[in-house]
């Protein structure tokens, strides 16, 4: 079996749905099969998504379609062609949820993470929500199986694109436990601190900033909440790239009383996050939709305690062993991370039971049920 993998919509290394497919790529590579993987991909990104893969060739794309119209239109009009040049037995998709071949000479799989434009009004401009909301649901029932990562979005799938329920695999991501584990480092952390200005104790939230679908203001202000009933001395770090209507929350983080306690890191490298997430005394997820809420796993791989919105995926990834709280009320949010906050022992059985339920989400795990998916795809089941 010839599999073609896709790397497009996939944000060139910079989001979880990147990350996802950089795992996904590792752990098929460690797979015993027959199943011959080739990587599509730009020149420039060869070493994000395929560097060192044994067994995994790798096709290099131009990128005179780069943008995300062009890429739209290559994938109707190029890619079914290549397909059959490179003589592919199944074409899967990891961005499915972007991108998706509508014709393909082969059977196709494609992953999709979610529907975030049923839960967020306003979470794109108008031409990207038409696209979301109109055009994609019908090019997912194109596909031969779907992908998803939760229940939830399982849920989104069937109920949005009217996709046959039978048809899609709910497979969890995993988390790198070489990278993310447990580790008190204090020289590791001191050259975080240094680079991005922090001091413990602190909060943690890991996300492109966008509004509103992130909800860092709701976050800032349960913290400038904290900060004056509770002369809480945590800062509140805030780590991702500025992305769709940064400015407001910036402008909103320069208003409140506790301004000087909100560090925004910019853009934080993978090598980072290791360090940041061992260092929080709490990782907060408050985003109004999460297809799964890969930084939860990583910060509880950690033992870092985590609490986050009682909405979509994730509660499925946290069970037990995270506070949930209502994301659209403020107070709700500062009532509920109250408690970690001030209590230390109960951070701790937080901590521990959260490293514990992470050891579940492995990237092999994923791997397997991925490849079985596309060999039940390609017999044309």
């Amino acid at each position: 079996m010839k599999v073609g993998i896709t790397t497009f919509g996939c944000d060139g290394g910079k989001s979880g749905m990147s990350q996802y497919l950089i795992y996904l790529l590792r752990a098929l590579a460690t797979l015993e099969t027959d199943a011959q993987c080739e990587v599509l991909v730009y020149e420039d990104e060869k070493e994000i998504f395929a560097a060192d893969l044994p067994g995994v060739k790798v096709f290099v794309v131009g990128d005179r379609f780069r943008g995300p119209i062009g890429n739209i239109i290559w994938h109707q009009l190029s890619l079914p062609g290549l397909c059959r040049r490179r003589g592919y037995d199944i074409l899967f998709l990891p961005a499915g949820n972007r991108r998706i071949s509508i014709f393909a000479p082969c059977p196709t799989v494609g992953t999709v993470h979610d529907f975030a434009n049923l839960h967020i009004a306003d979470k794109y401009d108008p031409a990207r929500m038409f696209y979301q909301g109109r055009v994609l649901p019908w090019m997912v029932r194109r596909l031969s199986r779907v992908i998803t990562i939760s229940q939830s979005s399982k849920k989104d799938i069937v109920g949005h694109a009217d996709y046959p329920e039978e048809r899609i695999t709910v497979i969890p991501h995993g988390v790198d436990t070489d990278l993310y584990f447990p580790h008190a480092d204090t020289q590791a952390f001191g050259r975080i601190a240094d680079k991005y200005a922090l001091k413990l104790p602190y909060i943690l939230y890991i996300a492109r900033i966008e509004h509103p679908g992130k909800n860092h203001i709701r976050l800032i202000q349960a913290f400038d909440r904290l900060k004056k009933a509770d002369g809480i001395p945590h800062q509140l770090v805030l780590a991702g790239s500025d992305w769709s209507r940064a400015d407001e929350v910036h402008r909103f983080a320069e208003q409140v009383g506790c301004s000087g306690d909100i560090r925004f890191t910019g853009f934080a490298p993978v090598e980072d996050l290791p360090t940041l997430y061992r260092g929080a005394d709490l990782y907060v997820l408050p985003s109004l939709f999460e297809g799964f809420g890969m930084t939860l796993l990583e910060a509880m791989a950690c033992e870092t305690p985590v609490a986050c919105a009682d909405i979509s995926s994730m509660p499925e990834v946290v069970g037990d062993t995270g506070v949930l709280f209502d994301p659209y009320d403020e107070e709700a949010i500062a009532a509920s991370i109250r408690p970690l906050l001030l209590d230390v022992t109960l951070r701790q059985a937080y901590a521990a039971k959260g490293l514990q339920r992470s050891r579940r989400f492995t990237w092999q795990a994923a791997a397997e049920q991925t490849l079985e998916t596309l060999k039940i795809a390609a017999a044309g089941k």
